[in-house]
């Protein structure tokens, strides 16, 4: 006889809480790494360096890459447990991704541009 109270169905709170890392973690740590750059950027116009500010997006990139690999796991657990979740989770896999294309298109102008411009 199946108990009211069974783990089938039910919200998995440490589950969710991957799945909302992902949803908005990924856009923090762009606005962080973006923020970053402002701010290193008179470092690397004092030393006519690029490598103040392209460093931090470049460690954007491999923390948001990070948290989209979380995000594909968690989806794909919520799946596989057939827990309500997978609506989030494919929002927090689409936010994690779209995040990292969006940190490597902001790599674009450090790249192209003088520190001091």
């Amino acid at each position: 006889m199946a108990s009211s109270t069974s783990h089938h169905g039910s919200l998995n709170t440490r589950l969710l809480g991957w799945l909302l890392l992902g949803l908005l973690g990924a856009p923090i740590i762009w606005l962080t790494t973006l923020q970053a750059g402002y701010v290193l950027a008179y470092q690397a116009c004092d030393d006519r360096s690029n490598s103040w500010v392209l460093v931090p997006t470049i460690l954007g990139i491999v923390i948001t890459a990070i948290v989209a690999i979380i995000s594909i796991r968690s989806h794909r657990r919520a799946n596989e447990e057939r827990i309500p979740l997978p609506f989030v989770g494919w929002l927090a896999l689409g936010m994690a991704s779209l995040m990292v294309i969006v940190l490597a298109a902001s790599t674009i102008a450090p790249i192209i541009l003088h520190p001091c411009d």
